[in-house]
């Protein structure tokens, strides 16, 4: 395998740990040490995890206020919404940072996720 298509599997690998459960992907590909695909990895891991908490407990919102239809369907469709946007666009962001070989910390969550990188690395030696 040459040097390019090395990184046209880094690239892509990185890109799709982004998606939501694909960031698994990469720890079972042949470049899994690879700094870059170690780094979108666990951003894509930290990101899906995060959402998936957030989703959770948006449903646990719209379950409390099944009092009243009418404030369930409104804050129901906002907080959903907001969630949804907030996901497609850190989703954007890593990918484009992914494509283009950038190690750049996802907003609000890109700590996290170089926290338990190290975390992974001390327990590894």
């Amino acid at each position: 395998m040459s040097m390019s298509e090395n990184n046209d599997n880094v690239r892509f690998l990185s890109a799709i740990a982004y998606l939501p459960m694909l960031f698994v992907v990469g720890h079972f590909a042949v470049e899994k040490d690879n700094p870059d695909l170690r780094f979108h990895k666990y951003q894509g891991g930290v990101l899906c995890g995060t959402f998936a908490v957030l989703y959770l407990l948006d449903v646990l919102l719209i379950l409390l206020l099944s009092f009243s239809a009418g404030l369930q369907s409104i804050f129901g469709f906002i907080v959903t919404a907001a969630i949804t946007l907030g996901y497609v666009f850190l989703i954007g962001f890593g990918i484009s940072a992914a494509l283009h070989f950038r190690q750049k910390q996802l907003p609000f969550i890109g700590f996290f996720a170089v926290r338990l990188r190290e975390t992974m690395d001390s327990h590894r030696k």
